[in-house]
Parts: structure tokens; C-alpha cells; sequence
């Protein structure tokens, strides 16, 4: 055990030093680190670039990937932030412009599949041994979600809202028939939003995008009052009730149910996640794992 936990001790140190490095550093990609999918603890340098387009809608330029590339995640994040800008009257108008810009290219990028819609990612991921496209995620539907209902809201406009109606039914499709939501139980009252799914692909469990899609999930139930949306949000705090446990070592929280350590930044992103989801539901166990978590903060002076 000691030497286990000598070993952690040296890990978070390099991780520590990482961070002081990345906060010092002025370079465009880190400044806009909001905008950048987080689907991996990824601690090494040379790490995504992120800029707009000519029209304000966020690419990427990934290590590994010979073009800048659309991640719907990126652009619905970048899209949220320019309304956030707007809201508060930063650079007012062109904030909006950029919103609806952003807005637009998730309408023409999605893809019709019946009854529900997804946005498809078209480039390879770097991680978890390298993933080729088609694949999906839960956190960019979520997001995505939430930008077309501000949109509708701003604009009136009847596509945002029609879009939404599919948007909202992919929450029902399961991970092995092309969607990103895996049922728990026997009962389907527990299912974990998963922020990479593609079928054949094993379950990675990351915890971070759990709770920001079921977060962000809940800001479009509170603007719609649509009872799929919240039915969805219930059986993933089930799930969360259920298996919060696997993601504790004892002495940090794991990033993913395959017990790949968070970095720092994660961890403490997921304490504040499942603060915020206490908050929605007054769960307990939510609040106890998040103060556990916090807790392990300050065993190692890192708070």
C-alpha cells in the first residue's frame, strides 16, 4: 500500500507541475480551453488547437488529424459562450450574429435517422486506442440541445424547435443500435450517457460526461417542461445513486469506470458537477461523494 501510494503521490505532483505550466501559457488553445471537447485525461503537451472560422464557429486542430475539424461539441460549447456574451451585452450584436451562426451549422450538420437526430463526428479520435467515424456523443447532443432552444427562443424560428423535438429522441436509442445511452438494469430505471459511443466500441464509463450531460439536460427541461427530458434525467441520477462508488479509489476519483485516474482539473470539475446536480435533487449520496472527493483535496494540499 505504501508503495501504491507513493506512486499516486508522484503522479499528482507531475500533474501539478503540468498545471502550472498550461496556466502559464498564453497560446490560443489554452485561453479557449472552454471550447475543447474533454473526453480524455490527456496530460501530454501539444494539445488541440481551437479557433473560429470566418464565421465565428469554432474548429479544431487535433494532434493526429491532418485538418481543422468541426466537433460538435466545440461549436455548441463556442456557441453557448457567444450567448452568454450576448446576454450580457459583450460586443452585443456580433455575439448574436455568431450565436445564430453557430446555431445554423448544427441544424445543416445533423443527421436525419427517422424519428431522432445526431450529430455525427466525421474525423478520427486520438484516444482510447484511436476510434474511426461515424461515432457520437452524449455531452454534444446535450449541448447541442440547449443551444437549438436558446436559438428558437432568440429567433422564433420554427427549425431550431422541430430540430429539437429529434434531438431530445436520441436520449432513447441504445448505445449498440448507433445511439450513446447504455441501460443499466433490468428494470430501465437506471442508463449512463456515454461522451464517445459508437457500436463495437467498449464502454468507457466516463463519469465528467455523465453529469454534464444530465446538468445540461436539466437546463432544457427547465425551459421546456418536456417530461422525456426529465425522464431521462432521473434514470441517469439512478444510475449515479447506484455506482457512484466504482469511481472512488479510496484516495482520488477515477475518470472512467476502465480506473484511469483523473487529472486534477477533472476532479475537481467532477465535484462541482455533482454539487450541482445535489442542488437539482437533494440526493445525498450525490453530496457525500462530492465532499469524499473534496476531501481527498486536501489530504494531498491541493485544494
Amino acid at each position: 500500500m505504501y508503495f501504491l501510494f507513493m506512486i499516486f503521490m508522484l503522479f499528482v505532483l507531475s500533474i501539478s507541475i503540468t498545471m502550472i505550466i498550461y496556466e502559464n501559457m498564453n497560446s490560443l488553445e489554452w485561453k479557449n480551453a472552454l471550447f475543447v471537447s474533454s473526453v480524455h485525461a490527456y496530460t501530454g503537451t501539444g494539445g488541440p488547437q481551437v479557433e473560429p472560422d470566418e464565421n465565428g464557429i469554432f474548429k479544431v486542430k487535433y494532434p493526429g488529424v491532418q485538418r481543422n475539424v468541426y466537433n460538435p461539441l466545440t461549436v455548441a460549447t463556442g456557441a453557448l459562450k457567444y450567448y452568454f456574451d450576448y446576454s450580457k451585452n459583450i460586443d452585443k450584436e456580433e455575439s448574436k450574429k455568431k450565436f445564430i451562426n453557430s446555431a445554423n451549422w448544427l441544424v445543416d450538420n445533423s443527421k436525419e435517422k427517422g424519428e431522432y437526430a445526431l450529430w455525427e463526428y466525421d474525423f478520427p479520435w486520438r484516444f482510447y486506442g484511436w476510434i474511426s467515424p461515424p461515432y457520437v456523443s452524449a455531452l454534444a447532443q446535450a449541448k447541442g440541445l440547449q443551444v437549438l432552444i436558446l436559438a428558437y427562443e432568440l429567433t422564433e424560428n420554427e427549425k431550431y424547435l422541430n430540430l429539437s423535438n429529434k434531438i431530445i429522441k436520441s436520449f432513447l436509442i441504445d448505445y449498440d443500435k448507433g445511439g450513446f445511452v447504455s441501460h443499466e438494469n433490468i428494470g430501465n430505471t437506471s442508463i449512463f450517457l456515454h461522451i464517445i459511443a459508437k457500436p463495437g466500441l467498449p464502454k468507457t464509463y466516463v463519469l465528467n460526461g455523465h453529469t454534464q450531460a444530465l446538468i445540461t439536460l436539466w437546463k432544457y427541461y427547465e425551459k421546456t417542461q418536456d417530461p422525456l427530458a426529465k425522464g431521462i434525467f432521473d434514470k441517469g441520477i439512478n444510475f449515479l445513486k447506484e455506482n457512484l462508488f466504482k469511481y472512488d479509489s479510496g484516495y482520488w476519483s477515477y475518470y472512467d469506470l476502465m480506473e484511469n485516474w483523473s487529472m486534477i482539473n477533472y476532479h475537481k470539475g467532477q465535484i462541482q458537477q455533482l454539487k450541482i446536480l445535489y442542488e437539482i435533487t437533494k440526493e445525498p449520496i450525490l453530496k457525500d461523494f462530492a465532499n469524499r472527493f473534496e476531501k481527498y483535496l486536501k489530504y494531498i494540499n491541493l485544494e
